[in-house]
């Protein structure tokens, strides 16, 4: 027993050496576009299907309550609360393309296996001109392919069940530290 709780932590912690070493470019852009929506009057539109509902409900709740420091909010829209109660595959564009602008920035957060109702909500993102940043995961190419190539794309797809949750939520809790230090000053 003790066996696999050692190596359970020991995966996490491999996971996080990784996260922090492959993606801190990724998460350096994804952090400078995400305080530049808010900084220009933007709102960050979050959404998620499977564990990414989570990882979308936690980015706005950072976003929204803070993170690290105590400091007035910043607009964020978990679009899954929106339209929680909708089935629909078009439901997430639905939201976007009633409340977003052209100066929002979209982050999706994908459990993989190219969930259509994100597919459609970048879509409609990229049509109204907003930034995607994508947190993918495994076979996700159609999704992937959906962005823009001037979008932030981050893809855990190499980490495998609960350690690729565990990456996306590492990687959302660094842009959030990124957001609140580059517009408030950090802790």
């Amino acid at each position: 027993m003790k066996e696999k709780i050692f190596s359970q932590f020991q995966n996490m912690i491999e996971t996080t050496m990784v996260v922090g070493d492959l993606f801190s470019d990724s998460m350096t852009n994804a952090a400078e576009r995400m305080s530049k929506t808010l900084l220009t009057g933007g709102t960050i539109f979050a959404c998620g299907e499977k564990s990414g509902t989570l990882i979308a409900k936690l980015l706005c709740d950072y976003l929204t309550a803070g993170f690290e420091i105590e400091r007035p909010g910043f607009p964020a829209l978990n679009i899954h609360d929106l339209c929680h109660q909708n089935i629909h595959q078009d439901r997430y564009s639905a939201v976007l393309n009633i409340h977003a602008r052209s100066n929002d920035l979209l982050v999706i957060a994908s459990a993989g296996d190219n969930d259509p109702s994100l597919i459609k909500v970048v879509e409609s993102g990229i049509e109204k001109g907003m930034s995607v940043v994508l947190l993918s995961g495994a076979n996700d190419d159609r999704l992937i392919d959906s962005i823009g190539y001037t979008d932030v794309h981050i893809s855990v797809a190499n980490f495998t069940g609960h350690l690729s949750l565990l990456a996306q939520f590492q990687i959302v809790q660094c842009l959030c530290s990124l957001v609140d230090d580059k517009i408030i000053g950090g802790s």
